[in-house]
């Protein structure tokens, strides 16, 4: 059992106590990077349309925005060491080729099971969509079944349900972004497998740590308190996560203690 939300939320306030304002100006990088990215999806939309936003948007995300969240999280976990780093600590990722390929990868292994787990999980929807689909009948030149005008109901049952699945899906990867930025040599294939083994025990935990900060959460909607509210969330989560980490290694050490064979010196 890890420390209740309260406790994690207590430590995470005094963490930020001394330097909230310099916690701000991060994240205040991090939150006017992702609406460049915006911007110029917004403008490649003007000449290639939803197909050209889209593209753009996921390559800023992938190339920009996530080594850029993991500079932030760096960050917070180091002002949990308490250490002073200076704003441009958010630009460790992109401040060598090393470290910039690191963090793709580790931003590729993610993004690859997140649309893994989109294309299971909603491949029902799609499924159903087409058969409610007008054009699905038509390239065949038959009549729409009556049936199929209940179907809406169906595939909204369906979303609502693949998308709780995918919350829970990619819940035990919560873990991977914090231990890959806490361990400078970590490969990222193993940040990720960390997560997943880790994360058994200590899921249900973050879960109900996130769902404290629905309030917060539901006022940062409006985007300008994400300014301040990002910190407290970021600084949160890696009072979690260290408290997860150190909670499976201290279960680890006990395992071995009781497995391992022990000898007296009467008997060598």
């Amino acid at each position: 059992m890890l420390a209740p939300s309260p406790i994690i939320k207590q430590k995470a306030k005094s963490a930020l106590s001394n330097r909230f304002l310099h916690s701000v100006a991060i994240s205040c990088v991090f939150i006017f990077a992702l609406f460049a990215g915006e911007l110029v999806a917004s403008l490649a939309s003007i000449f290639s349309g939803i197909v050209g936003y889209v593209l753009v948007l996921i390559a800023f995300t992938v190339f920009v925005a996530m080594p850029l969240l993991f500079g932030l999280l760096y960050y917070f976990h180091r002002l949990l060491c308490e250490q002073n780093d200076s704003i441009l600590v958010v630009f460790k990722f992109f401040s060598s080729a090393y470290e910039y390929k690191r963090a793709l990868h580790f931003a590729f292994l993610l993004s690859i099971r997140l649309v893994f787990a989109i294309l299971v999980l909603y491949s029902p929807c799609i499924i159903v969509w087409l058969l409610s689909s007008e054009q699905l009948y038509s390239l065949f030149d038959i009549s729409i079944p009556i049936w199929t005008s209940n179907l809406w109901a169906l595939n909204s049952f369906i979303v609502v349900i693949a998308s709780f699945a995918l919350v829970f899906v990619m819940l035990k990867y919560y873990l991977s972004p914090f231990i890959f930025v806490a361990n400078d040599d970590i490969d990222p294939a193993e940040a990720v497998n960390m997560s997943t083994i880790i994360s058994k025990r200590t899921g249900g935990d973050f879960f109900g740590l996130a769902l404290s900060f629905a309030g917060w959460i539901l006022l940062s909607m409006l985007v300008a308190p994400l300014i301040f509210t990002l910190p407290y969330f970021a600084t949160s989560y890696s009072v979690h996560c260290r408290f997860a980490i150190t909670a499976y290694n201290r279960d680890v050490e006990r395992f071995n203690a009781s497995v391992a064979p022990s000898y007296s010196t009467d008997e060598i």
